[in-house]
């Protein structure tokens, strides 16, 4: 509709700073999901261009989860282990095999083992504390004896020592008499039981 197109050479400026090489990184990174950019690199196969992980098995420095398989997970590149009916496959690279029989005999070794320590530990307490309330009691009696002969009296009616004795440690005749007509037979003697107090803890 009488309408023309103008074109001025001068009006275009060529800015030469700026580069016109073909970054296959910056292709990658943008194609790929989120978050996972870093863990992409380019592969240029004849004219194809493809965006792999150290994931991908037919590449070079592939990763080998041997008995597993390699996943991309945002802290980059991991084995997740496969278990079959016999065998339990761990570690970093699914390189270790444990049979379930030996898994499941440790763990009930290692519970029998535990339950053993504890049982010792609880003896070893109960006998500690039987000891301890025993000694106490001994402390008891051995008190109330102690108790019982300082209220003694010597002078009390119906009883009697060996003065010889006393004095010279020794006994000087082999056989002595007790003068039984000085004792009363008529004298209560009243003698207060001994009683066990239990110490509350």
């Amino acid at each position: 509709d009488n309408q023309t197109l103008c074109f001025k050479p001068d009006s275009i400026k060529v800015n030469n700073t700026i580069g016109t090489e073909l970054n296959l990184k910056a292709i990658c990174s943008r194609a790929v999901a989120k978050g996972y950019e870093e863990f992409y690199f380019p592969l240029v196969e004849g004219n194809r261009l493809r965006c792999v992980t150290n994931c991908t098995s037919d590449v070079a420095g592939a990763i080998d989860c041997n008995q597993g398989q390699c996943f991309l997970e945002k802290s980059g590149p991991a084995c997740r282990c496969f278990s079959t009916d016999t065998l339990w496959f761990s570690g970093p690279r699914c390189e270790v095999a444990v049979h379930w029989r030996a898994l499941v005999g440790g763990l009930a070794g290692a519970g029998a083992l535990l339950l053993l320590v504890l049982l010792g530990v609880l003896s070893f307490w109960v006998m500690q504390f039987r000891r301890k309330d025993a000694g106490e009691v001994l402390g008891r009696s051995r008190a109330d004896d102690r108790e019982w002969f300082e209220v003694w009296d010597d002078d009390a009616k119906g009883t009697f020592f060996n003065k010889g004795f006393e004095d010279d440690r020794t006994a000087k005749d082999a056989n002595f008499q007790v003068a039984l007509q000085t004792v009363d037979p008529n004298v209560q003697v009243h003698i207060q039981r001994p009683e066990m107090a239990l110490s509350s803890m």
